[in-house]
């Protein structure tokens, strides 16, 4: 549950972070827009009053020809005249503004007069609207320069420089600042859009956490239960178990025939709640996260005590052969003397219940270095293989098995089985083939560690 609280939480976070970047990216994208859009705006309001006050600055008895046979601009102001040479990409009409720059009057020219005609065409009220203007020489050097309030650098703006004139070469410059209350006025619909869309993310994760939480706390208290009401289970029933035995050493013979058919009866039932009590216990360990104790434990022996206990629990009619091989050079171990013996009884108990008549069971134990392999081999039915996969789910039995009352279960074995061996470091895989026979690869370390 920790693991998947943990998976969820750093999913949801990833997804409020991936959301805040997209609309962090799309506001940014939008803010660019807008930008370029302002700057269009700027560089035609400043290239038209550049050219109003280059007329202006020119009196009315200059007169401007054009010679169309000749690439060249001639300008006339009283007796001066001017003869501009004009390049390919030179557009006439805007020469001709161009060139009246280098006969205007510098009286009426000046950087004043065109902030004043650029505030007019952009019908700005507000006279602390913040601009610089710089005028240069064809060097770049500053020939004047004006400077109306203070732009913040985040928003500070520069237009294309306008080149004034022919013979001058002078380039005007202005640096202005992005008006941030058009953009959020433009914009607003889509900021609202962005916060409420994010505060739904983060009280839906809010709540999947609140939800997450409270199934955690339902699943801790429910194995808490279940641990408590196994514990006051057992200690009764071994209890009872050892009464019977008691009972049975020193009244066995004095009993008459009802009364021990009574006792066997008692004897039974209590070995039928034992194996449920088992099953409970098991299923409580997967929920769980298993803690192993390793201590050294002679993997042969432990082998052959298994052998004899199930050949007690052999179904009548089966005929089972269980043939154990150990080739390692050191049998001693370090398991969990508890935890691993259950590991095997469940596969050699499942390879006698999903087998025929004739069972031949083949375990076989390798050394190999600091690791152990341990393959468990029977004759029996096999595995489907579109069950290989979900054959270590908890619950899970292969369909054809559902319906056959012989071979009984409850789909935990195996589950608890991959628990164990995750438990002890290990690794568990199974080959199968239907009619055949199963085989349980398990590898496990010779040496183990507790987790922190």
């Amino acid at each position: 549950m920790n693991k998947h609280f943990g998976v969820s939480w750093g999913i949801a976070v990833i997804a409020i972070l991936g959301v805040l970047v997209w609309q962090a990216l799309s506001i940014v994208e939008l803010y660019h827009f807008q930008n370029e859009r302002f700057i269009t705006k700027v560089n035609h309001r400043i290239t038209r009053t550049v050219n109003e006050l280059n007329l202006f600055a020119v009196q009315k008895s200059t007169a401007v020809s054009v010679v169309r046979s000749v690439p060249c601009l001639t300008l006339t102001k009283g007796e001066k005249i001017e003869r501009c040479r004009l390049q390919r990409d030179d557009d006439l009409a805007d020469a001709e503004y161009r060139a009246t720059y280098d006969i205007r009057d510098t009286t009426l020219w000046t950087l004043e007069k065109f902030y004043s005609l650029l505030r007019q065409s952009r019908r700005m009220g507000d006279k602390s609207f913040p601009i610089v203007i710089n005028l240069l020489d064809s060097l770049g050097n500053r020939i004047d320069s004006l400077s109306c309030g203070y732009i913040p650098p985040w928003v500070r703006m520069k237009a294309e420089p306008v080149r004034l004139g022919f013979l001058e070469k002078h380039v005007l410059e202005v640096e202005c600042m992005f008006p941030v209350h058009q953009f959020w006025n433009r914009s607003k619909n889509s900021f609202v859009l962005v916060f409420v869309f994010t505060v739904l993310l983060i009280v839906c994760v809010m709540f999947l956490t609140r939800k997450i939480n409270r199934e955690r706390k339902h699943t801790i208290g429910q194995h808490f239960f279940l641990d408590t009401v196994m514990h006051n289970l057992q200690s009764p029933l071994d209890y009872m178990s050892f009464t019977q035995e008691v009972l049975s050493k020193k009244y066995g013979n004095m009993m008459e025939i009802e009364d021990q058919q009574a006792l066997e009866g008692i004897r039974e039932k209590q070995s039928d709640m034992g194996r449920a009590i088992t099953r409970l216990l098991t299923l409580s360990d997967i929920f769980h996260r298993i803690q192993i104790y390793p201590c050294p434990l002679c993997l042969k022996e432990m082998l052959e005590k298994l052998r004899a206990l199930n050949f007690v629990k052999i179904p009548h009619g089966k005929q089972v052969n269980v043939n154990i091989s150990c080739e390692m050079d050191n049998p001693e171990v370090s398991v969990d003397p508890v935890y691993l013996p259950i590991v095997f009884e469940n596969l050699i108990g499942n390879a006698i219940k999903y087998s025929r008549k004739s069972v031949k069971i083949d375990i076989r134990c390798q050394g190999k270095g600091k690791w152990i392999e341990i393959r468990v081999k029977d004759n029996g039915i096999g595995i489907p293989s579109r069950s290989l996969k979900r054959i270590f789910e908890i619950y899970y039995r292969d369909p054809s098995m559902r319906d056959d009352h012989s071979r009984k279960g409850f789909g935990i074995g195996l589950s608890f089985v991959h628990s164990v061996v995750k438990a002890h470091h290990g690794k568990i895989t199974v080959h199968s083939v239907v009619n055949v026979g199963t085989e349980f690869i398990i590898i496990l370390p010779r040496k183990q560690w507790k987790r922190k």
